[in-house]
């Protein structure tokens, strides 16, 4: 299946997803306000990630930028300017939008907007980057709470806790958070906003676990001013389902090594996942009660949680996986967006 995808950011999530979609065997074009983020995706992070520059990858200024006839557009941008963005992707009709994690700034600003335009674009499929959902160690993971391997699960934990220097050492072009949104939680940065895989990975395996909808929220989160930036550096929740079922996230940008784990606890055993457990690859880890202990490395690469992404956009484009049915989906991003909202008080 090709397809002809327009990427729009050349962060370090704009070469990702290139190389993603080029490792597809698509056609892509990278779009950025600024020349020189162009010049260092081409001549900087892109062949010192992947070994060399695709000559097949076209660089645009916004004022040459190609429009229409676009299969997928994705949104790499920061975001608090990314449902404006959005809102004009959707008028050149692709039919996947991939909008980055956080959806959108805590304040929700325009989503509504977006949402009455996405009315008028029924076959666009639109989903949001969190891409650890559909990692293949998660998605075994989820697998084994829909089998109820250990029985019905009683408690979820979930943490994503990485030091900002994991973040700067794959942006050394930005001295610190107060240069990019990163450090401001306003813009959707800090713990909240970036280790929002957290939050929304909870809500997926409590989902695969057979548990209802969130009823109640309670978070705590701890704030620090550096230079002109204010982000939280620390955000925890405790949530609750409509039947009572209770479970914990925890994100931050303070902790060193990086801690990125999910358990759940069964009736009959456990299941655990952690994250970059070694330099193969991620750990899962469980045992039925009576069994042995079964502890198996995922083989993983970075570059590979975004392929996933891209593997999981054709299954939905083909129709393999339906929209309702995808962690990836609008609706689902948003759901943690609005928890988001709430906890930082709007």
């Amino acid at each position: 299946m090709n397809m002809k995808v327009k990427i729009i950011g050349a962060g370090s999530i704009g070469n990702h997803l290139a190389q993603a979609s080029r490792r597809m065997g698509w056609e892509v074009s990278v779009v950025d306000a600024d020349p020189k983020a162009l010049e260092r995706m081409k001549n900087d992070i892109y062949p010192k990630r992947y070994g060399a520059w695709d000559d097949s990858i076209k660089l645009f200024t916004p004022d040459k930028e190609p429009k229409g006839g676009f299969d997928i557009i994705m949104l790499g941008t920061p975001p608090d300017v990314r449902m404006k963005l959005a809102l004009e992707a959707l008028k050149e009709n692709p039919k996947l939008l991939h909008l980055e994690k956080p959806l959108c700034a805590p304040d929700l600003k325009g989503v509504d907007e977006f949402r009455a335009e996405l009315r008028k674009h029924p076959e666009t499929i639109v989903v949001v980057g969190y891409d650890n959902a559909v990692g293949q160690a998660l998605e075994e993971f989820a697998k084994m709470l829909r089998d109820k391997v250990v029985g019905n699960i009683l408690t979820l934990d979930v943490e994503f806790r990485e030091h900002w220097r994991g973040i700067f050492g794959a942006h050394p072009w930005l001295a610190g958070p107060w240069e990019t949104y990163l450090g401001y939680w306003k813009r959707g940065g800090g713990a909240g906003g970036e280790h929002s895989h957290a939050l929304h990975l909870w809500r997926h395996l409590a989902e695969a676990a057979g548990w209802d909808k969130i009823s109640d929220v309670k978070s705590s989160l701890a704030f620090k001013k550096e230079r002109e930036a204010e982000y939280d550096y620390l955000t925890t929740f405790l949530l609750k389902t409509e039947s009572g079922k209770v479970g914990r996230v925890v994100q931050d940008v303070i902790t060193f090594p990086v801690k990125k784990w999910a358990r759940a606890q069964g009736e009959k055993g456990f299941i655990e996942w952690v994250g970059n457990a070694s330099p193969e690859g991620d750990l899962l880890r469980y045992q039925v009660e009576g069994g042995e202990l079964i502890e198996k490395i995922v083989s993983k690469k970075r570059p590979d949680d975004f392929y996933c992404e891209t593997l999981h956009y054709q299954k939905l484009l083909s129709g393999e996986i339906k929209l309702k049915d995808s962690p990836l989906s609008f609706e689902r991003g948003l759901e943690i967006m609005k928890i988001l909202n709430k906890a930082y008080g709007f």
